[in-house]
């Protein structure tokens, strides 16, 4: 008898139990804790939850926060609607990171789910799929609405907008459900997805002849979604629709070191003046007066025959000389004629312009010399890349006698000496001061959330702190990172050096949304499609990252930009493309020109986000001698008024021969911003990709930020095998 009034007892309690689960409704709450949300009216939120609960009784719930990513998961149980555990659990939160709903629908499976969001998703373009009843929650006054109501839309859920009073009120204290007439043979569509707005009907999908049936009344609003282009129709009498979905360098082969000879010191000229043949660090061809023919009655015929490589066509003004193979990625492929140091008009073989140097007298010229790769750079920048010829007229040679100052001098001596030594010095701001009081990553975080409303607004205030993260805490320092996106008007300057910090990293989800938002907000820059390009083709999106730098070369990524300054970096990444994953791509539409492989031993992509900065990159190379490029208006003039114009700040160099095998070294000195105003700091980016076009291709990244004028940093050590 005992033991069967236990056996009652016991059952008595497990039906009870059961009884009582029954009543309990799984509720989720997802809880958008980014750094924008911070700035959300607490009151609406919660009166809207203290209203759900009054009606909704009995609930266990999943508490979801999430930012960048999911960051926890709770379980609660509200009994006779007190959800005030719930309460202070979100009153504690802190907010922090950009936004993405990636992963929500896989945490948030059953019942009714509670979207609280602002819509301004900035990590992906996901948009979770619930299956449940849905309400998404907007109580902020900066918000996506376009997000929101698609957020609604896909999950046939009820948007409760707190910025529309009356409609948020309405919704608040009734699940809508409308019924109504079927749409019926509908064509034309075929596999697009359907949708109502208004009547909570589920999705359809259209049939293979765009057949669909779905249920609807007059007044409901028809969305048709297809791929990414979305369109809307509100319904009428009758099932008529109609819908239209369109598809809305520098080269460096020629670094080499002669050989050590003892005899007298010959002289050669360079772009920098006389200089020991003997120390110059690559090949030099030059003739003298004595090398011209008394014939020569133009300046085209005095150079005809006297140096290899170098081309003239025979009625060719000497402006229109070639220096390298003219399958050159670069629209012009005409060099550079520099006399007496100073840069002539250099014509154009793309437009057919010629600037024409018949005023040049053969009779007073005194020596020409031909630079080519990073010797025609090193002072010349852009303009060289097509190779340099230094002519210096007897009249420059005479006045050097006489003691009169020439402007070519200023080099003297290339050789690069070991003991110098680059300063390294750690980075010093008012913000990582404070952030190294904290004792452990806890505390330095707490400092951090104090700090940041007073530093937000420093462009590189989220990077450098980020990187102050990194090294214990890598998951902090990737949201850190990410609220560059959550600003309402982020900086180029800012969104690019995230982009740089994401790219060195290899953290490619991030690379991606900063290059997208860059695109968006800065369209008029031609780097924002190369760098979208880049990003996708890191991501592994190898097609769309062809067809951007495919649109780049026809000019149909933006028609009203100009991408000639990039044609060389650009057609040298679609090759490299072409070449490496051709059975994977569909490249019908690439030019056969760009369809040729190019082979180097390395090649160097220097990137950088400021443009308004000055600085140098100084390139040793194996055999210790230095050469410097220079980012100046003084050094380069046509280069940066081409980078303000049009928006392009990457660099390209290649190292080809023999002879630039081993180890080089780059060295970076910051001369400042040319704008005093701008104060943003500036973030180099090397990226070396070696054996480049070889199936052993490999890549590294190396980026350093410049802080104040003067200092000179180690910019890149690497080996070229």
């Amino acid at each position: 008898m005992k033991f069967l009034k236990y056996a009652v007892t016991l059952f008595c309690l497990l039906l009870a139990i059961s009884i009582n689960a029954q009543d309990y409704k799984n509720v989720s709450i997802c809880w958008d804790a980014s750094l924008s949300m911070q700035d959300r009216n607490f009151d609406k939120d919660f009166y809207f939850l203290d209203t759900y609960f009054k009606t909704t009784q009995n609930a266990k719930v999943n508490l979801i926060t999430f930012s960048d990513k999911v960051l926890s998961k709770e379980e609660y149980q509200v009994n006779s609607g007190n959800w005030s555990a719930i309460k202070e659990k979100l009153q504690g939160i802190l907010y922090d990171g950009a936004t993405s709903y990636e992963s929500l629908s896989n945490y948030a499976h059953t019942g009714e789910i509670l979207l609280f969001t602002d819509g301004k998703q900035n990590l992906g373009s996901s948009t979770p799929n619930f299956n449940g009843a849905v309400y998404i929650i907007n109580s902020s006054t900066s918000f996506d609405k376009a997000s929101l109501n698609l957020l609604s839309i896909v999950n046939n859920g009820n948007l409760v907008d707190f910025n529309e009073k009356q409609k948020a009120n309405a919704q608040m204290n009734n699940l809508i459900q409308y019924s109504g007439t079927i749409y019926e043979g509908v064509t034309g569509l075929e596999g697009a997805e359907i949708y109502v707005q208004g009547n909570g009907s589920d999705r359809v999908k259209s049939n293979a002849k765009g057949d669909f049936n779905i249920n609807a009344r007059v007044g409901d609003t028809l969305v048709v979604m297809y791929g990414n282009k979305m369109e809307k129709q509100v319904l009428g009498e009758t099932n008529t629709l109609n819908f239209s979905l369109e598809d809305q360098g520098i080269q460096l082969q020629e670094v080499v070191v002669s050989d050590t000879k003892k005899e007298p010191a010959e002289t050669i000229t360079t772009g920098y003046g006389e200089e020991n043949k003997d120390k110059v660090g690559y090949a030099v061809q030059s003739i003298s007066s004595d090398d011209i023919s008394d014939a020569a009655t133009t300046p085209d015929m005095a150079i005809q025959g006297k140096f290899s490589g170098v081309n003239l066509g025979q009625n060719d003004d000497l402006s229109q000389v070639t220096m390298r193979p003219r399958n050159t990625l670069l629209g012009n492929v005409y060099g550079l004629i520099v006399i007496d140091g100073v840069p002539l008009r250099q014509s154009d073989s793309k437009s057919g312009t010629v600037f024409s140097s018949d005023f040049i007298n053969p009779e007073n010229i005194a020596d020409i010399t031909v630079l080519k790769g990073l010797a025609a750079t090193n002072k010349y920048g852009s303009l060289g890349v097509n190779g340099v010829l230094l002519i210096t007229s007897k009249t420059a040679t005479y006045a050097k006698e006489t003691g009169e100052k020439m402007d070519m001098a200023r080099l003297k001596n290339n050789v690069y000496e070991e003991k110098v030594k680059v300063d390294n010095k750690a980075l010093v701001t008012p913000y990582l001061k404070e952030l190294k009081k904290g004792k452990n990553v806890r505390e330095a975080y707490d400092i951090y959330l104090n700090q940041r409303d007073a530093y937000s607004d420093t462009p590189e205030y989220f990077l450098d702190v980020s990187n102050f993260f990194l090294g214990s805490s890598p998951e902090l320092a990737e949201r850190i990172l990410s609220n560059v996106l959550e600003e309402e008007n982020p900086s180029y300057e800012a969104i690019r050096a995230m982009y740089l910090k994401c790219m060195e990293q290899e953290n490619h989800r991030l690379a991606t949304n900063a290059a997208d938002k860059m695109l968006e907000l800065f369209p008029n820059k031609v780097q924002s499609y190369f760098d979208v390009a880049l990003a996708q083709k890191n991501a592994r999106n190898l097609q769309e990252a062809l067809n951007m730098l495919n649109a780049m070369l026809t000019g149909e990524a933006n028609s009203q930009l100009n991408f000639g300054s990039m044609e060389k970096v650009v057609g040298t990444e679609l090759r490299n493309m072409v070449n490496k994953h051709a059975a994977k791509l569909n490249i019908e539409k690439v030019d056969a020109k760009y369809r040729n492989n190019l082979t180097y031993n390395a090649r160097l992509i220097l990137d950088w986000n400021v443009p308004d900065a000055e600085f140098s990159v100084q390139f040793v190379n194996p055999q210790k001698r230095f050469f410097t490029w220079e980012h100046t208006e003084v050094g380069d003039r046509n280069r940066i008024m081409d980078e303000l114009q049009n928006g392009n700040s990457s660099e390209q160099f290649e190292i080809v021969g023999a002879d630039t095998k081993g180890e080089w070294i780059l060295n970076a000195t910051y001369l400042g911003n040319r704008t005093s105003k701008n104060e943003a700091a500036t973030f180099l980016k090397c990226t070396v990709q070696y054996n480049f076009g070889k199936p052993n291709q490999s890549s590294e990244e190396f980026m350093i930020r410049l802080q104040e004028p003067g200092d000179e940093q180690q910019l890149a050590r690497f080996k070229v095998e």
